[in-house]
């Protein structure tokens, strides 16, 4: 299963995984491969009866691979599902002399842009950074760590949920089917609390992360992206019938 390396100690060859929920001590003798175990690396562990076996690091490569697949997944289920719903639209009013709609014109520029950078910018870059053990996560890693050591409070789900948001004024034609696209700042407010809350169980002291902890790309960014969708939505609200 996959972990992350919780601690490590150098001087004795011990540390701590947490992988699913749940925190295990391993050995440097149950360490597999010439590469050195660091705090906040990606591994692949193996436990039997509560007791780690093997613990082998996964490759940057690897990781890469997967975060394009995973991204490119969901941008190809939106993708899909915007699509399918714009071609039935077009097909609908083809047949009364109707323009067909565009993303463009039923979104606008700016709130594409937004979204675009909130995606990209809560999935690629990193949002926190622990300078005293010179790791960091992007935001959805964040979450997704957040989760394992059970202080998530749900984030990750948010996060697709907000991800999945650009999609409702499609399915449904409603001026209320904008205020979905408050979620991406609902969702970013979130995660400040969380990480803040759980900022000692990450490493960061009992005071949590600080306001410079936070990645300019992968948190101020995003969250700017966020506050543009949230004011679209409520301009589009306030003016759409």
């Amino acid at each position: 299963m996959r972990g992350k390396i919780l601690q490590y100690n150098g001087n004795d060859g011990t540390g701590t995984i947490v992988a699913n929920g749940q925190q295990y001590r391993f050995t440097l003798a149950s360490w597999v491969g010439d590469a050195v175990p660091g705090t906040g690396k990606t591994v692949e562990v193996d436990i039997a009866d509560a007791q780690v076996r093997s613990v082998e690091l996964v490759g940057d490569d690897v990781l890469m691979r997967e975060r394009a697949s995973e991204i490119g997944g969901k941008l190809g289920g939106i993708v899909g599902g915007l699509g399918g719903t714009l071609a039935k639209s077009a097909a609908e009013r083809a047949g009364t002399g109707a323009t067909p709609g565009t993303l463009t014109a039923r979104y606008g520029t700016p709130l594409l842009i937004a979204y675009a950078v909130f995606l990209f910018g809560t999935t690629v870059f990193k949002a926190l950074t622990i300078p005293m053990l010179g790791v960091g996560w992007t935001l959805f890693d964040m979450a997704g760590f957040l989760s394992q050591l059970g202080g998530g409070g749900g984030v990750k789900m948010l996060l697709i949920f907000s991800y999945l948001s650009i999609g409702v004024p499609l399915f449904w034609h409603d001026r209320r089917a904008w205020l979905a696209l408050l979620l991406p700042l609902g969702t970013m407010g979130w995660a400040i609390v969380k990480a803040m809350s759980a900022g000692g169980r990450m490493g960061g002291g009992a005071s949590g992360p600080g306001i410079g902890d936070f990645g300019l790309f992968g948190f101020y960014l995003p969250l700017l992206a966020a506050l543009v969708l949230a004011l679209q939505a409520l301009k589009r609200f306030s003016s759409a019938a």
